[in-house]
């Protein structure tokens, strides 16, 4: 678990859960996770690892493209963050057990069967889309007893300003909106701006 101690004076981190979901399908949370990692192990000098608890095989598809070699079945490495695919209990507690400082977990959706374990992150990421064919999603999810806690961080990939506000009201928490990003893997000054604020 996250632990924060003091030791010499100095503040100490352990290792650190960070859940992603998205609230519908299609808001990001791949593309987030992937940014993610990217600052933290990029910029910050953690090191991440990511693992896709879902069954979209989007880091199937990602290696194919884009990894040099395998580390170990179902396992990958670009740039400097690992990342595991189809992952699940195992693999997770694989990587409590490692020398990981971050590890970043792909839900894909809260309809998915991760979501008690996204309960159980040190830190859940909400991601939602205000976008008119995306907002019935958020809103569902609000309503059916999952109501963002105050814990959580909630994020909107889409949506206008005046939506982003009104969303913010009706959650009684902020909502952030995530900058526009054409390339997951490219950490840009408006990037690094954005995720100094969370970290």
């Amino acid at each position: 678990m996250f632990q924060r101690f003091f030791r010499n004076g100095k503040k100490e981190t352990g290792q650190e859960i960070i859940g992603i979901i998205g609230a519908g399908h299609s808001v990001g949370v791949t593309h987030f996770a992937v940014m993610t990692a990217g600052y933290l192990s990029g910029i910050l000098r953690r090191r991440c690892a990511v693992l896709e608890w879902n069954r979209h095989g989007d880091f199937a598809r990602m290696r194919e493209v884009c990894a040099k070699e395998q580390f170990q079945k179902g396992s990958f490495k670009l740039l400097e963050t690992q990342y595991y695919e189809n992952a699940g209990i195992n693999t997770l507690l694989l990587c409590k057990k490692s020398e990981f400082q971050t590890v970043i977990v792909d839900y894909g959706t809260a309809e998915e069967d991760g979501f008690k374990e996204f309960l159980r992150c040190d830190r859940q990421f909400l991601l939602g889309s205000l976008s008119e064919w995306q907002m019935k999603a958020f809103l569902e999810f609000d309503s059916k007893g999952n109501k963002a806690e105050k814990s959580w961080e909630t994020f909107l990939t889409f949506g206008s300003e005046e939506a982003r506000k009104n969303m913010e009201k009706r959650l009684k928490c902020p909502v952030r909106r995530i900058p526009v990003s054409v390339d997951a893997f490219a950490v840009t000054g408006e990037m690094i701006k954005f995720y100094q604020q969370i970290f």
